[in-house]
């Protein structure tokens, strides 16, 4: 038993990490300019499940502005431009128990300190991650990381605790100095990320027009047969764990799982991630990795 978790539940946190760090390793040689989102989408879920592990959450392909939660659609034209920021933002579950990465490619060499800077800051905050240290104190150390290089922090996004089947597990880790009093706790598990923007950018992110990315909610609400029966294989499936809609295409017609999840948002029995933008349309860099604390720091679960 350590802190939260029995024996189980760290060995599985720890098998789903070292599935992470190999995959990190391979982002590189799989996202490139003309390479299409979906290959790199689909192709990255595969690999987990063959290493014996499921995805956690639709794997995320943000380029430049796009933030967070972007996964391809069913035949998603997207692809890797040149001269780019890519995020590729993804993690591996076992049995519930999920670590959570990102790492950043960049084809852009004047955009190269953003990709610099999340890693600094990254490293920085895993080094006085300890328990006993407030939150506010690792949001104020990524802030001032980020700013040596001329360069902002995303405001609203945050890093987060872990726990079975729920990725944000209320906790955050900010990226940015505040009123966080919360303190870290040894045993418990998080997902450290900072994001990274221009100096001249708003460093906030927004909403943006579309969705590829939900969620069960609730087991009752819809409204027809087949909305029924595409909640109840999203709930057998996927628990209370993201998940896309081209997930559902083994199991169900486009047409119809695509009008069974406008049904099920309705109801709020699905609810939608939309896709996260900044906001003054400028790129975005990010660097993250899952760590569990102990007794005089923490471990970084996903890698080096």
């Amino acid at each position: 038993m350590f802190g939260l978790f029995d024996d189980h539940a760290l060995d599985s946190f720890k098998k789903s990490g070292e599935i992470v760090a190999k995959l990190r390793r391979e982002v590189p040689s799989i996202a490139k300019p003309g390479v299409a989102a979906i290959k790199i989408c689909d192709g990255l879920e595969q690999r987990m499940r063959e290493t014996g592990g499921k995805p956690a959450f639709p794997v995320n392909v943000g380029i430049n502005e796009v933030a967070a939660h972007y996964t391809s659609p069913p035949a998603d034209p997207l692809t890797i431009p040149p001269g780019c920021l890519a995020k590729i933002d993804f993690g591996v579950q076992i049995d519930g128990h999920a670590t959570d990465t990102s790492v950043t490619v960049c084809f852009e060499p004047r955009l190269e300190p953003l990709l610099q800077a999340a890693d600094e800051a990254l490293a920085n905050a895993i080094k006085a991650f300890r328990p006993g240290v407030k939150m506010s104190e690792i949001g104020k150390l990524v802030q001032s990381t980020i700013q040596r290089f001329g360069l902002r922090p995303i405001a609203n996004l945050t890093g987060h605790k872990i726990e079975r089947f729920n990725l944000h597990a209320g906790k955050s880790v900010p990226n940015v100095p505040g009123m966080n009093g919360s303190r870290i706790e040894e045993g418990e598990v998080y997902a450290i990320e900072p994001f990274v923007t221009r100096e001249n950018a708003a460093g906030t992110v927004v909403n943006g027009s579309s969705a590829y990315i939900y969620r069960f909610v609730k087991p009752k609400g819809a409204t027809n047969e087949d909305s029924k029966r595409v909640l109840e294989y999203i709930h057998s499936n996927f628990s209370t764990l993201p998940f896309a809609s081209r997930w559902l295409g083994g199991a169900f017609e486009r047409e119809i799982a695509k009008k069974a999840i406008y049904d099920l948002i309705r109801s709020k029995c699905v609810s939608a991630y939309p896709v996260l933008v900044e906001e003054t349309g400028n790129p975005v860099a990010q660097s993250e990795h899952t760590v569990l604390v102990t007794r005089d720091g923490c471990t970084a679960l996903t890698g080096p």
